[in-house]
């Protein structure tokens, strides 16, 4: 009979010492929600592509607003393929280039009291989170509408103009053809960082013929694109700049007509492109510079011209 009640005590003494070294369970940490993933879109099949693109028809055709444009494009471009997301991507930066005239007039109308530049006169571009700080509420609809609206506004002379975003309007890029991902990129590297501004280059000249080298490519790439003209114009502007300065940024010394070593230094390296117009043409503009001495004077710059001339010529011509 002891025996049992010890027996039993002993087990007792086990049962509340193994309970005694159980470890408190760990706090389970509270799982995050998942973050919100777009789902994918399923394209349209052909008959639902064509009626959204005769809608698409018939809203360009109207009296249309950049808004209203924006708004259907961001309702469908995901239903589309590339070939009705250029056309829509297209007729978007029309409208906004068509547009821009009407909104300057707006914004100076409405900034009578030059609030913009009171805010951020000393940016280069007005800064989209500072539009909360625009007392006029006139002026600070109109502001965000033109944010909104795919624009920014660019600081030249003591004023603030609006610009197509390009970076903006490659965000459809998904819904884009390789060409038109290629001109976005050309336009967005300008709106994200001019390289000219009141008579001077805002970039150095290693970047501006890098520039000129991407369009190039782009050029010699999609020879029968629907925005040649335009880009043959900026190479042009572009080459002219790097070739021959702008007032405010020289390429030769004003006292003595020197070229300045860094630049020669620039053309020479863009001169080793190979396969490249644009090469060809620095090659021979180095030749003609050294052969008078580093001297940059008239007759060098009317060779500059023929030169330009010339490259502009067999970009337009040799494809």
């Amino acid at each position: 009979m002891k025996k049992n009640i010890l027996l039993t005590l002993l087990i007792l003494i086990m049962v509340v010492g193994l309970a005694a070294c159980k470890k408190e369970p760990e706090p389970v940490e509270p799982v995050p929600p998942a973050p919100d993933v777009e789902e994918p879109v399923e394209e349209a099949n052909e008959d639902e592509k064509e009626v959204i693109m005769e809608a698409f028809n018939t809203l360009i055709e109207g009296e249309k607003k950049p808004e209203e444009l924006i708004s259907y494009i961001n309702d469908n471009i995901k239903k589309l393929s590339s070939l009705e997301g250029d056309r829509m991507i297209d007729e978007l930066e029309k409208t906004l280039e068509n547009n821009i005239e009407d909104l300057t007039n707006l914004i100076f109308a409405t900034d009578k009291g030059d609030e913009l530049m009171a805010i951020a006169g000393t940016e280069t571009f007005f800064p989209e989170n500072k539009v909360e700080e625009i007392k006029d509420e006139d002026l600070k609809k109109e502001i965000q509408k033109t944010f909104d609206n795919m624009y920014k506004l660019i600081n030249l002379e003591g004023e603030f103009y609006p610009i197509i975003d390009y970076a903006k309007l490659k965000t459809y890029e998904d819904k884009l053809s390789d060409e038109w991902k290629s001109y976005l990129d050309i336009m967005a590297m300008d709106s994200e960082k001019r390289p000219f501004a009141d008579g001077g280059m805002t970039i150095t000249f290693e970047e501006l013929a890098e520039r000129i080298l991407e369009t190039e490519r782009h050029l010699n790439t999609y020879i029968d694109g629907p925005r040649q003209k335009e880009l043959l114009s900026l190479y042009e502007s572009k080459l002219t700049a790097y070739m021959k300065g702008l007032p405010n940024t020289p390429i030769a010394d004003y006292s003595n007509k020197q070229i300045f070593d860094q630049v020669l230094e620039s053309y020479e390296k863009t001169s080793n492109n190979e396969g490249y117009i644009t090469a060809h043409t620095l090659y021979q503009y180095v030749e003609v510079i050294k052969s008078n001495k580093s001297i940059v004077n008239n007759s060098v710059l009317k060779k500059a011209d023929e030169l330009i001339t010339e490259a502009v010529r067999m970009l337009t011509e040799y494809k």
